[in-house]
């Protein structure tokens, strides 16, 4: 609480000057905000010099200045001041902060330590601790802005990031890669904010030499989801991806507002399919690259539904070419994970409290409708959707279908 001096003027507390001026840094009422500011102050601010707000200030004109300029730089979305902690004259404001970068459209996001130093009550020094490589990637026009990565648990995972709104976290199926979702991110991104990732084995992410579960995805994610302060998401997965999103709603109730399951199960795989699967592991790993691709060529007559093959016959190439793409190895172990180690985890769906879209193809012979059914009726607040002539992926197969699905689901049961 402050205090009055022998001339009657207050004396606050190191965290009482701090308040004020963050209170009058929201206001954007500079005035009072270099009123609280010593005459010699230093604003310190790391980071390449290609970023306008960065580098080293002495004095009140100076800081004004930068204080005007803010705004010409970033549109705040979000800054939360999550703890203040004191001590001799110290103060560590901890907190998180997410803006748009004005010159490039690019939204930033990242946690942030504020130091100051207060004496007599007037802030002599203030230091920010930021993510300065990722602010520079934001100013940079020029920058594939959208494509992030996070290694977790040492795993890399990349994933595009795109759009403003609640979060929409999407996990995709075995062979594919985030592209399956390409058509219903185009629509949904305009109303949300979609997280678009590269399972492990896939795509541009990596894997752990040694194998994985789908229950370590469904832990990555959901460190993910906390560590990156997404708040709860709707969780998007399709085939393999829906499994870790059973787990990941089920397990992490505090990560998950919604689950959108898309051709996917809760058992564990049929038995007698496994000498298959081995089979195809062999050529998956160590094939030719004509065999490889004879081998994928039947799995999406397999997979797929005959009108799309027929009726779309380049899109069925550009996914044929993206089962070569992926790594030899990492392809193989995403497999081991979401074949053979997958287990079967019907227990878990009446576990899940969250509002469920279950999403089913009627030709879908690698998930049959069955399965689909089977969790509709296990899982308390769940919806099934059937979607005619339409295989194991019907994010490419019924495009339209399952984007209005979800933009409905998404209007019945908006975010927390």
């Amino acid at each position: 609480m402050a205090r009055e001096n022998n001339l009657g003027t207050p004396n606050l507390t190191a965290t009482e000057v701090v308040k004020r001026y963050f209170a009058a840094f929201a206001r954007g009422n500079i005035a009072d905000a270099i009123a609280l500011l010593d005459e010699n102050v230093v604003w310190h601010i790391d980071g390449d010099p290609s970023v306008s707000t960065t580098g080293l200030l002495c004095g009140q004109k100076e800081v004004r200045n930068w204080l005007e300029r803010f705004p010409e730089n970033f549109k705040p979305k979000v800054f939360a001041i999550n703890e203040l902690i004191e001590h001799n004259g110290s103060v560590l404001a901890i907190g998180r902060f997410r803006h748009t970068v004005l010159n490039s459209g690019n939204t930033i996001g990242s946690d942030m330590i504020i130091h100051f130093t207060v004496e007599n009550s007037k802030i002599t020094r203030y230091q920010i601790y930021e993510d300065s490589a990722l602010l520079q990637r934001a100013f940079d026009a020029n920058d594939s802005w959208q494509n992030q990565q996070v290694r977790i648990n040492g795993t890399l995972y990349r994933y595009r990031d795109c759009g403003e709104g609640p979060t929409l976290l999407f996990a995709h199926g075995l062979l594919v890669d985030r592209d399956v979702f390409a058509a219903q991110v185009r629509v949904l991104s305009q109303t949300h904010r979609c997280i678009v990732l590269d399972m492990p084995g896939h795509g541009q992410s990596g894997y752990r030499p040694d194998g994985w579960t789908l229950d370590d995805i469904s832990s990555d994610l959901a460190l993910m989801i906390r560590e990156l302060s997404l708040g709860k998401v709707t969780f998007v997965g399709q085939s393999q991806g829906g499994m870790v999103g059973i787990r990941l709603a089920a397990r992490e109730p505090e990560c998950v507002s919604g689950l959108v399951l898309i051709g996917t199960s809760a058992r564990a795989e049929f038995p007698e399919r496994f000498d298959s699967w081995k089979a195809q592991r062999e050529v998956i790993l160590n094939g030719s690259d004509e065999s490889r691709e004879s081998l994928f060529r039947d799995i999406q007559h397999r997979l797929n539904g005959e009108r799309w093959l027929a009726d779309r016959p380049d899109e069925a190439l550009r996914e044929r070419a993206v089962m070569l793409s992926h790594n030899r190895t990492g392809l193989a172990l995403a497999l081991d994970a979401a074949v053979f180690t997958r287990g079967d985890i019907r227990a878990l769906l009446p576990m899940i409290t969250v509002p469920t879209l279950i999403i089913s193809g009627e030709s879908d012979r690698a998930t049959p409708p069955e399965l689909s059914h089977e969790m509709a009726q296990a899982i308390p607040d769940s919806t099934l959707q059937l979607l005619p002539e339409t295989g194991h992926h019907p994010t490419l197969e019924s495009a339209e279908a399952v984007t209005d699905a979800i933009t409905a689901f998404l209007s019945l049961h908006p975010q927390d």
